[in-house]
Order: structure tokens, then C-alpha cells, then sequence
């Protein structure tokens, strides 16, 4: 089994479309939550979002695609930025690539003709090759990478909702752990923020319609939190054998060293209220890294800010953890972020390596006062200094997916 190294990380997000400004955000608590932009929400009861909203610079097939689905765009840029600090810039036979996203980005004003709805028109249309698809394809991203960067041995393309980038690079992890590839280049891509999806959480009642709370909408562990608030990015990592990449000489942020995946398939939208596929998560990654609990020293939570989720999180924590849960720093950094849904493990994954290269935790700011059932060691002061060697990623999703990640400082 082979030590796998993290040697490049990029990131686009509301907080941040460089891993320098993302990194410096959370651990200043600059929150990128506001009002939405991309569309007219004034018929919509929730009116916040964690938008990007800093330009990016794409190649001009990906900003075509981009203009029919943002996510696109976000998606490789992010790969772009994990390559070049990787010091790489082709995929080949001995890759691996796998992306997470959701669903697909749609145009209701496609089946709109003549001002009736006509699907056949959409299709036909469509099919002509002379515009984008009704649907844009899961894999348009994966795509496009292919397109630019050369094909690897494997590419996938993982919708499993909110854990979907952290199981690509549990994946990713253990293809390279057992030597079955080379270089593994791993992450997710999404945006939400459009009526269909801001309208679908809205009526799942997931999201919160405090609006003049602004940046402070979304509280995750806080008493008064009252929902979620939509992000959008997306995150890429480069993971390679450590003994390889140390030879060739290229840059070494962090060793992966476990994951555990379960499904609870408890509910559509509900997690289990007895928390115990997170716990199986969590202790599953533990196992695999062959730690015991007591190793980890910093938790990026799942945190949602909704009312359910965060108590379950919190009570299996606390159940995985009995023995050290109340000195383990617990971030939750969707406080500034929103939740970016499929890129969210991505996106989360590399906000723990923050306090491994830079000794400093990503502060969740808008935490003023613990629910009841919330008790952790929450991380709410800017500043907070980190010395540990492990920290644990968490992404639990709707339908019960869960997905947990085990990260190491490198010490040479």
C-alpha cells in the first residue's frame, strides 16, 4: 500500500477564485454570502446566495459552455489552478480523473415556443447541433478537461448529491493507495444559484428566508439558525504516490490517509435522526487510516445551518469521538460559503488542508450561541492556532450518502 500525497489543490468559490484568497478568507471569516445576482429573485421567498463573483479567465470553448451552465466554467478553473501547482499539465495512461456534480443545468425558456410549452421543438432543436443541448451533459465538464489536458486510463463522473466530490476523492485516494494509478486528479463542480434550484430547495423548505440577516444568514450549530444558504464553486485535488512525488520534486501539501463511505438510505431528503450513517462514515475513515479517535485534531463539519442536520452531525460526533470530542476544534465553513451541494466535499477537503500548511483553523463566525444538542469544541475566534497531525472532512448528503476523509500533515 502506498502513502498518497496531496500535490495540488484550486478552488473557485464565493470566498475566493484562488487557493491564496480562499484560504485567507476562512481563516479572516470573510463571508461571500449575499444577495442573488444571477436572476431575478424578487418573487422568491429566499434571496441570498454565496455567488462568484470575481471573474475568471477560461479558454473560449469553456466559456461558451460556461454561458449555458456556469458550473462548467468553475469546474476547470478549478482543475487549471490544482494542475499548475502540481507541476503537471497532461493526463495519460497511468490517470485517473472523477469529478462530482449534481444535476443538470436546464433552460426552461428552451421548451418555450411560440409561448407553449413543446418538448419535441426542444428536442429537435437540440439535436441539430446548431446550440447547446436542452440539458447540459453531467460530463460536459470531464469533457472539456479531456479536451484541453489529453484522456485518461479512466474518467468518471460521480451525482451523489452533497457527498459526490468527497467520494471522487476517497476514490481517487484509494486508486493511488493501491498503486492502480499514477496520479489521480479529483474534485467537484456546482451552482444551484438559478430559479430551479434556489426555487427546489425553497420548497424543500432547506433554506433559510432570513434575508436581512445578509452574511450572517447562515449559521450552522447556532440555536437560532433557520436553514442553509445556496454556494456555488467548485474544488480540484492532485493526489500521487508520496514517494513518487517527492523524487520528481513536486510540491507536497498533505498525505490522504483514509476514507469511509455509507449509505443509511434512511430518506429522500432527511438524514437518519439516529445519526448512525454519518458515525459509520467517520468511524470507517478512522479505521482506514488505522487511527484511533483521539489522533484527529480538527473536524470540518458537514454544517448546513439547518435544524435537523446539525444536531445529528453534532450527536454522532460526539458518539464517534466519546472519548475527546470536547477538545477536538470543529469548524463549519458553509458559515461562509453557503452550500455548494456536489462541490462541497471538494471545496471542504481543501479548507482542512488551511490549518495543516498555515497552523491556523477556518473560524465559523456567526456561531453565537450552540443549539441544544450542537455541543462540540466550535472553532468561533479568529486566529486559533493548530498544532495536531490528522483532521477529518465530513460531507453527508441527501438520500443518507456519506463521506469522510482523513487527512495528514506533512512533515518531510
Amino acid at each position: 500500500m502506498k502513502r498518497v500525497a496531496v500535490t495540488g489543490f484550486g478552488v473557485i468559490s464565493p470566498i475566493g477564485v484562488r487557493r491564496e484568497d480562499f484560504w485567507q478568507s476562512l481563516a479572516e471569516g470573510a463571508s461571500g454570502i449575499g444577495k442573488i445576482t444571477r436572476f431575478d429573485c424578487s418573487t422568491f421567498e429566499v434571496r441570498l446566495a454565496g455567488e462568484v463573483r470575481q471573474p475568471m479567465e477560461l479558454p473560449e470553448e469553456v466559456a461558451r459552455w460556461a454561458k449555458a451552465d456556469v458550473k462548467l466554467g468553475f469546474g476547470y478553473a478549478a482543475v487549471r489552478e490544482a494542475l499548475q501547482q502540481a507541476q503537471r499539465d497532461h493526463l495519460d495512461e497511468d490517470s485517473l480523473l472523477h469529478l462530482g456534480v449534481s444535476i443538470e443545468a436546464f433552460d426552461p425558456e428552451h421548451v418555450i415556443v411560440d409561448g407553449k410549452v413543446d418538448f419535441g421543438a426542444a428536442a429537435e432543436r437540440s439535436l441539430s447541433g446548431t446550440r447547446h443541448s436542452l440539458q447540459v451533459p453531467l460530463d460536459q465538464c470531464t469533457a472539456l478537461v479531456i479536451a484541453r489536458h489529453g484522456r485518461p486510463a479512466r474518467a468518471l463522473t460521480n451525482c451523489s448529491a452533497c457527498a459526490a466530490s468527497a467520494q471522487a476523492i476517497g476514490h481517487g485516494f484509494r486508486e493511488v493507495r493501491a498503486g492502480r494509478c499514477q496520479f489521480a486528479l479529483c474534485g467537484g463542480l456546482d451552482s444551484m444559484v438559478n430559479p430551479l434550484g434556489v426555487g427546489g430547495f425553497q420548497l424543500l423548505g432547506a433554506l433559510t428566508t432570513e434575508n436581512e440577516r445578509g452574511e450572517s444568514a447562515c449559521r450552522p450549530f447556532d440555536a437560532s439558525r433557520s436553514g442553509t444558504v445556496l454556494g456555488e464553486g467548485a474544488a480540484a485535488v492532485v493526489l500521487e504516490p508520496l514517494e513518487k512525488a517527492r523524487s520528481d520534486g513536486r510540491p507536497i501539501l498533505a498525505e490522504v490517509c483514509g476514507y469511509g463511505s455509507t449509505l443509511d438510505a434512511h430518506s429522500l431528503s432527511a438524514p437518519d435522526p439516529e445519526g448512525e450513517g454519518a458515525a459509520r462514515a467517520m468511524a470507517a475513515a478512522l479505521e482506514d487510516a488505522r487511527l484511533p479517535p483521539e489522533a484527529i485534531g480538527h473536524i470540518n463539519a458537514h454544517g448546513t445551518g439547518t435544524l435537523l442536520n446539525d444536531e445529528v452531525e453534532a450527536g454522532a460526533i460526539r458518539r464517534v469521538f466519546s472519548r475527546c470530542w470536547e477538545r477536538i476544534p470543529v469548524s463549519a465553513t458553509k458559515s461562509l460559503t453557503g452550500h455548494m451541494i456536489a462541490a462541497a466535499g471538494a471545496v471542504e477537503f481543501g479548507a482542512c488542508l488551511l490549518p495543516l500548511l498555515r497552523s491556523v483553523l477556518p473560524v465559523n463566525p456567526f456561531l453565537y450561541r450552540v443549539g441544544r444538542g450542537c455541543e462540540l469544541a466550535h472553532v468561533t475566534s479568529r486566529g486559533m492556532r493548530f498544532d495536531g497531525e490528522y483532521a477529518l472532512s465530513n460531507s453527508f448528503g441527501f438520500g443518507g450518502q456519506n463521506a469522510s476523509l482523513v487527512l495528514r500533515k506533512y512533515s518531510g
